[in-house]
């Protein structure tokens, strides 16, 4: 259901470097400062905006890439040792991740991981190549997060996009228009608009905060009073209060005895509650709803129950997260459940009854 943050002490992480017109080559080395718009954006640039949302002129090294799953949690089309397939998108995994199934990988170095339901053990390994629209890697270092490869129709999940891939660009994941843009601000461009003004006037801005691994992955929000540290984390189809933290923001054993029952599996079964909040601040946005479970988890976590629909800019190079109102869904309900539990059984949170949420 959601990824934990993931890495290999002292290990390098994937880099961005210029491999001629049209395709960026990734390599495990120092970042190189390299621009460039590509050819088949031309056309976007001789207009005010790229597919409608970014202002062309502002900013250069963009990439599209159509998000596959609709309103579940994100997958994108990647290619990983050759073979096609899925990858699910994660803020939170701060590696490549990689499902064994019948893949080749070379075994690495053991090393404990800490997930949402406590601590795990996972192996080190290289990816030998990982293409992502036009950018291909190389030698990448990956960690395993699974046995077992899902398909989603026909296509397998092969990996997880993480944040060491995607914090090298600011991310917009457009749940809305159904595509994550990858791309930088244009060190050229005068006169640009705020990027807080890029997803229109109703959009919530908020600095991104530092995990206990000093990662900024996570945003404030307050719950009753309660400011609660929250993992955003496309990968995960639930949102998630620890059970200390909620009992701060006044959601007592009383309290919760009235919520549906919820039982959610990341390698041991973690039980809980499903809680509505009236009352939470998330930016200058106040009084908003937000459904979490409630469970004995290491830490919380923002799920899709609360991103889809919307416009979500993370813009790591500045620090800050930029998120649009939700919108009226034309799919109808679409959700895929998320394999990203780490390391791992497959996740969703059911009511006793048994209903997916």
């Amino acid at each position: 259901m959601h990824p934990s943050p993931i890495a290999c002490p002292g290990r390098n992480v994937p880099s961005f470097l210029c491999s001629g017109a049209g395709r960026i080559r990734w390599s495990v080395r120092s970042l190189v400062a390299c621009f460039f718009v590509w050819a088949w954006h031309g056309a976007a640039l001789g207009e005010d905006m790229i597919d409608g949302v970014l202002p062309a002129r502002c900013v250069a090294h963009v990439m599209t890439v159509p998000l596959m799953s609709h309103s579940g949690s994100p997958v994108v089309p990647v290619e990983v040792n050759g073979t096609s397939g899925l990858a699910y998108v994660s803020f939170t995994q701060e590696e490549v991740g990689v499902f064994l199934g019948g893949m080749d990988y070379p075994k690495g170095q053991v090393y404990p991981i800490q997930t949402i339901g406590g601590r795990s053990y996972s192996f080190s390994t290289v990816v030998r190549s990982f293409h992502l629209a036009q950018g291909v890697a190389e030698n990448v270092p990956a960690c395993v997060v699974g046995d077992t490869i899902e398909k989603i129709g026909d296509r397998p999940v092969l990996a997880i996009v993480g944040y060491s891939i995607l914090s090298n660009y600011d991310v917009l994941l457009d749940f809305v228009g159904k595509k994550m843009i990858l791309f930088r601000l244009s060190e050229t461009a005068q006169d640009c608009r705020a990027m807080s003004q890029w997803l229109g006037p109703d959009a919530v801005s908020l600095p991104l905060q530092a995990n206990e691994r000093g990662v900024r992955t996570g945003i404030e929000v307050t719950a009753g009073n309660v400011p609660l540290h929250m993992e955003v984390e496309p990968g995960s189809n639930a949102s998630v209060v620890r059970q200390k933290d909620a009992r701060a923001a006044g959601i007592t054993h009383a309290v919760l005895r009235d919520d549906p029952r919820v039982r959610t599996v990341v390698g041991r079964v973690l039980l809980g509650h499903r809680h509505h909040f009236d009352n939470v601040t998330i930016g200058e946005w106040k009084g908003q709803s937000l459904d979490v479970n409630v469970e004995k988890a290491q830490y919380n976590l923002l799920g899709m129950d609360f991103l889809r629909n919307r416009k979500v800019l993370m813009a790591f190079p500045q620090g800050m997260l930029y998120v649009t109102r939700a919108q009226a869904s034309t799919d109808g309900d679409l959700r895929v459940r998320s394999a990203l539990s780490t390391h791992l059984a497959t996740a969703t949170v059911q009511e006793t009854s048994g209903v997916s949420r």
